[in-house]
């Protein structure tokens, strides 16, 4: 099946939208999703839904979806939950096939949200009106500038990652998220009262759009063989990232009192199953997010063996440590680059990797650029795999604290030391940063960085965990693919 005609394409890629439930006022939450489409410049119509409303945002307003004469393709129903079925009657009469149903209270909400879940999911399936949620916001598509969110979102950087969550807890990192890597497509699948886990997989697996997908999941909504078998075909061509929560008894409790839906599934059968299907498992929400910026930004290594760069030795000792512990080693420079580090060394012999470059900088600062420049030949060095360096201090904002330099000066200057760090990238060869100081002005720079494709880490450890991550994904690649006659990146043998 093309992936045009999946359900959910249609929710990507409408040509208009109804938001029942828009409002003016800017202290209610119905107002942000309305505010977002207008001022992120939403591709197509848009048609606020309020009776007691002429105009919200200098859009006309309608008294109700059937007062709106042109076709709707999607509806976004934002209407307390006991008004819900009257949304659904109306899309029913116009011939509305996409439903987004924004409010909560229905399986989660006692015998009356349970009995008002199961009317409305029977009288959806019997006319064909394909919902996403309750209890849920999304789609996002950065393609058209689609986004239905409460949070209000400055702006949206479009990358290959497609992201569906079965919770809002991404909702308050939205901006984070658009900030720090490029996102394709979000899905919160919500309550998943029809579409579900293996709907968004299967459209994700077939999005040219897509290259990496990270798929937060409580519980399995849908058929868990298709679900794993589907995984696995998926996995031989794009990297799954998989948090799957709920994994112990009281967590699943917690997952039914927001989704009305009991994990059942045994946690280590599940792992097995992610294993056995190539899936990434993310332990927590913080490796979530790193192992989809890595797999967003870096291209799978060649092998494991890692250099090192850091500005002080006892970080450089951790970093080593957590090296071994995740199943990488320490890369062996060749003679070249040892003699290319030899130009920077302090007086004295110090070992090559890790490389402490604090000890060095400090008799090499009056000509940082040669001194970074000396740095790609680690990166050339065939007998190095990935490269991870220990954030540099921002100069710049030093010799601006010192000095009254002009702010287009300092923004020129800004720009060679971002491309200093970026100069350290080369195709197939992983190269990422972890964080120093954990500053405002550092801040600032890794968000430059990430605008640039370059991931910045907490900490060394999280950045090599995310390492050995593509490490472990490429063998597999390698040994799945290699039955087909092809390589871990998917090339010709």
């Amino acid at each position: 099946m093309k992936h045009e005609e999946y359900a959910l394409h249609r929710f990507f890629w409408p040509e208009s939208v109804a938001i029942v439930g828009a409002t003016n006022n800017p202290f209610k939450m119905n107002f942000r999703i309305l505010e977002n489409l207008v001022k992120l410049n939403y591709q197509g119509k848009i048609y606020p839904v309020n009776p007691s409303s002429q105009e919200i945002l200098g859009l006309k307003a309608y008294p109700s979806l059937e007062a709106i004469h042109e076709k709707v393709d999607l509806v976004v129903s934002a209407v307390p939950a006991a008004k819900t079925m009257d949304i659904i009657l109306q899309c029913s009469r116009k011939g509305v096939k996409q439903l987004v149903i924004v409010t909560g209270g229905f399986s989660e909400g006692g015998d009356e949200g349970k009995r008002l879940h199961q009317e409305i999911a029977s009288f959806i399936r019997r006319n064909g009106i394909r919902t996403l949620g309750p209890n849920t916001l999304s789609p996002i598509n950065t393609a058209n500038n689609l986004i239905i969110s409460f949070n209000p979102v400055k702006e949206m950087r479009r990358g290959n990652i497609s992201f569906a969550f079965q919770s809002g807890f991404y909702e308050p990192k939205l901006n984070w998220l658009f900030s720090h890597m490029g996102v394709g497509k979000m899905l919160d699948m919500g309550n998943k009262m029809d579409l579900n886990e293996v709907d968004a997989l299967a459209y994700f697996s077939q999005d040219p759009d897509t290259r990496v997908i990270a798929m937060h999941i409580e519980s399995l909504r849908g058929d868990p063989q298709q679900f794993f078998d589907l995984l696995k075909s998926t996995t031989t061509r794009k990297p799954v990232i998989i948090l799957k929560a709920g994994r112990t008894s009281a967590g699943s409790r917690a997952a039914a009192s927001h989704t009305g839906s009991i994990a059942r599934e045994n946690n280590l059968i599940f792992e097995s199953a992610l294993r056995q299907a190539g899936a990434i498992r993310a332990a927590n929400m913080e490796e979530f997010f790193d192992l989809a910026k890595a797999f967003e930004f870096l291209d799978l290594p060649a092998g494991n063996r890692l250099s090192i760069i850091t500005l002080s030795g006892g970080e450089g000792v951790m970093a080593t440590d957590a090296c071994e512990m995740n199943g990488l080693t320490l890369a062996r420079f060749g003679p070249k680059t040892h003699e290319a580090l030899k130009k920077i060394f302090p007086p004295w012999e110090i070992p090559l990797n890790p490389f402490d470059a604090g000890v060095c900088m400090e008799f090499h600062l009056a000509d940082l650029e040669n001194f970074f420049k000396t740095f790609t030949a680690i990166t050339e060095d065939a007998n190095v795999d990935c490269i991870l360096m220990q954030m540099p201090p921002n100069f710049n904002y030093f010799m601006s604290s010192m000095h009254n330099i002009p702010e287009e000066m300092l923004q020129s200057m800004t720009e060679e030391y971002l491309n200093l760090l970026l100069s350290m990238k080369r195709p197939g060869k992983p190269f990422a940063m972890w964080c120093s100081a954990l500053v405002k002005e550092e801040m600032e720079l890794i968000e430059l960085l990430e605008s640039r494709g370059l991931p910045v880490f907490p900490s060394a450890e999280r950045a090599i965990r995310a390492f050995a991550a593509l490490y472990r994904y490429r063998n597999y690649r390698e040994q799945i693919c290699a039955k087909d006659g092809k390589r871990g990146d998917g090339q010709d043998i």
